[in-house]
């Protein structure tokens, strides 16, 4: 019954997070910024090997075509790769804090400010930046791992094992970091801190967790497949170039929405985990069930 509880209770947090982020539409301008910002240093990041400079990339014939391939990275290739991979985890750490700052705000009775959620990331910002570096860190090896295992076709038994210990290791780090950024946001708590007390608290609403997550997700590839119709409508009917506009920013939205709601159902159930009660705006929607029992 607990467990049954748990996912109805995930189910319409999931729903209660889009109603959030409409009532404050700035957090999909954080979500835009993001975005933006995230694309620039991807394509700052892999511009020198997708050009091929001197600098970045070891040059090397291949036996079968005869062609000039990459055969490997220099050590300022890799010191490149690294840097702009940490910015990114940084960028993306950042922006999800100035989300939680103002959807935290909304679910307390507050009414927020576009500044208002990005002065606040701001003031973490040493914490945001270890943090986005610890994140950026661990999240490349993980990258290294799995790659380097798509590539053991010769033992399969060990590919195997590896798939399963770095599915384990994913995991685990999921539940000690759930809470990180409200943590360090809103309570300002140490790294430490804050993982140790974010496992406690993710075990608690365990259920619910996963469940708004996954009700979010279903909501969100419901609008994509919705989005992907209405284009291909539009293609058949007015042109194809007017049909991929309309499905494409279809699908961005949507994508910048899931994104929002995401991160707000992590503030919401921060406040879930810490008071034992759902905030004000999600019981005035219906939800007065607060049982931690999953």
């Amino acid at each position: 019954m607990g467990f049954f509880a748990a996912i109805g209770r995930g189910w319409k947090l999931s729903k209660l997070s889009f109603s959030v982020v409409k009532a404050d539409p700035e957090i999909l301008v954080y979500v835009l910024l993001m975005g933006v910002m995230s694309l620039a240093t991807l394509s700052a990041m892999n511009a020198p090997f997708i050009l091929q400079m001197d600098w970045a990339v070891m040059l090397g014939i291949d036996a079968t075509t005869d062609e000039e391939v990459v055969v490997g990275l220099t050590n300022a290739g890799m010191a490149w790769y690294f840097s702009f991979y940490m910015l990114l985890s940084i960028i993306v750490v950042f922006w999800n804090s100035a989300i939680v700052a103002n959807s935290h705000m909304r679910l307390s009775g507050g009414d927020p400010t576009f500044v208002y959620g990005v002065s606040k990331a701001f003031s973490k910002i040493h914490l945001i930046v270890i943090w986005g570096m610890i994140s950026g860190t661990v999240g490349l090896v993980l990258k290294l791992i799995r790659n380097t295992n798509a590539r053991e076709v010769k033992n399969p038994g060990l590919q195997i094992l590896f798939m399963i210990l770095t599915w384990m290791f994913e995991v685990a780090w999921w539940i000690m970091t759930f809470f990180m950024i409200p943590l360090m946001v809103i309570e300002g708590r140490s790294i430490r801190d804050s993982m140790r007390e974010g496992k406690e608290m993710m075990m608690k609403t365990f259920g619910t967790n996963i469940a708004s997550g996954l009700g979010i997700e279903f909501i969100g590839f419901c609008f994509i497949i919705l989005s992907a119709l209405i284009g291909f409508v539009i293609g058949m009917g007015i042109g194809v170039l007017p049909g991929i506009i309309v499905g494409v920013l279809g699908v961005a939205l949507t994508l910048m929405w899931v994104t929002a709601a995401n991160t707000v159902s992590i503030s919401a159930l921060y406040v879930f985990a810490k008071t034992g009660e759902m905030p004000q705006i999600y019981k005035n929607n219906g939800m007065n069930s607060f049982q931690f029992n999953v």
